[in-house]
């Protein structure tokens, strides 16, 4: 474990000792990048307090002053209420009642909803690290091992048809800088949600992109190395690289489902280079 994982994880720790005997709490989870082993010198703390029932402000107030802490942000921002700062370090403590975690996970696996929030959620109790409630938190845990087979059809279904290349070999033609990047963006993070479908991984946001990336075994040679260059080298060398990289997924996508329908998907990705005309063919 790197030194700025652990020393997260030690102050979870010592916090959810002074959380876990509140009435009303069952169980208390370390989240975010500590729990992931993600974290580095600029993130903060995510800690989950699982209720049976849903705290009022008096009873969020009193925990926030017992802990010393104070808001980060004003009441104006919309994480006032779980952006806390306590002895100058960011800990975002969210309170949640049991109910509303367990309605997401039958949203989850039960509906094979593709909302995103909701599978971030999903991520964060597979990925989290109970302090307090263990057999709570691991009975949903073992809801989170086995990623539905409808699940992946769903999202490979949704995100495909994002890999469509046109309005990004214009917009790498146009000197447009802001749409050429635009473009590229949205068609990398649809190529994300592809890749975790493929690998039964769950979304943990797109800021923990690159790092999930690395961790997935079904995915095209030196993917990440790939994606970045794209935002250094040329427009038209950019859009190139990506429709090799769409290419490559796609391929990975038909072996593992070749009854799935990836026609359209196939047309986005040839389309041709625009073609110039600088005369009028009319006479």
């Amino acid at each position: 474990m790197d030194h700025q994982t652990e020393w997260r994880l030690d102050a979870a720790r010592n916090l959810a000792e002074k959380l876990k005997g509140k009435a009303g709490i069952r169980a208390i989870l370390v989240g975010g990048s500590a729990a992931r082993g993600y974290s580095d010198v600029y993130s903060d703390l995510e800690l989950i307090a699982y209720w049976d029932r849903q705290p009022n402000k008096e009873e969020k107030r009193a925990i926030a002053g017992e802990l010393g802490a104070v808001h980060r942000y004003p009441k104006i921002d919309h994480g006032h209420e779980s952006a806390l700062e306590i002895e100058g370090f960011p800990v975002d403590l969210w309170h949640k009642s049991v109910s509303e975690e367990e309605d997401i996970l039958d949203r989850v696996f039960d509906e094979f909803s593709t909302d995103l929030g909701a599978h971030n959620v999903v991520d964060t109790v597979r990925t989290g690290i109970p302090l307090y409630g263990e057999e709570l938190v691991r009975k949903w845990q073992e809801r989170t091992e086995q990623y539905p087979d409808e699940l992946a059809r769903r999202f490979l279904d949704e995100y495909l048809p994002h890999f469509h290349l046109r309005q990004l070999h214009f917009a790498a033609r146009r000197n447009n800088p802001a749409a050429f990047f635009n473009i590229m963006s949205n068609i990398q993070s649809s190529l994300f949600i592809v890749l975790l479908a493929l690998n039964g991984s769950y979304f943990p946001t797109y800021k923990w992109m690159f790092k999930r990336l690395h961790e997935l075994p079904v995915k095209p040679e030196n993917l990440e190395w790939r994606l970045r260059e794209m935002y250094r080298e040329s427009p038209t060398e950019a859009a190139a690289r990506m429709q090799e990289v769409l290419e490559e997924t796609l391929q990975l996508v038909e072996a593992q489902y070749p009854d799935l329908d990836t026609e359209f998907a196939r047309y986005g990705v040839d389309q041709p280079v625009p073609e110039r005309f600088s005369d009028s063919p009319f006479e």
